[in-house]
């Protein structure tokens, strides 16, 4: 059972992860001329996912929400870009989209590996 603790935790990882969205859709869909982050467009993609999936992981934990996290970042990412794609000062691009996935994917990737306790099965210990 989480505590209070716990509880005001998540919260404050949720309302990251809203901040994260609303400026990440500002970034994708403002006429700016120059995207502030690194010089390399594909990283920044990377980066801003790979930093959503931790918000995501952190705001809504346990592995059997994995799926629904997985889902909800992806889906992002491309009405991201199939939203460019209608903008006359952007464009869609499916490798974009390619590093949205791949920063998601490395995230989880390393939490597996780092045997994070969010993505194993709970089990009582034994006494």
């Amino acid at each position: 059972m989480p505590t209070l603790s716990d509880t005001r935790i998540r919260q404050a990882f949720r309302l990251a992860l809203g901040a994260c969205v609303l400026a990440i859709a500002y970034l994708a869909f403002a006429p700016l001329s120059q995207a502030p982050g690194t010089p390399f467009d594909k990283l920044n993609h990377f980066l801003a996912f790979a930093v959503l999936a931790w918000l995501a992981d952190m705001a809504y934990p346990g592995r059997h929400l994995a799926k629904y996290r997985l889902a909800f970042l992806l889906g992002y990412g491309l009405i991201i870009e199939v939203t460019q794609g209608f903008l006359p000062f952007r464009e869609l691009s499916l490798l974009d989209f390619g590093a949205d996935a791949v920063g998601i994917l490395c995230y989880e990737a390393l939490q597996r590996l780092r045997g994070s306790p969010r993505h194993l099965k709970a089990t009582a210990p034994r006494r």
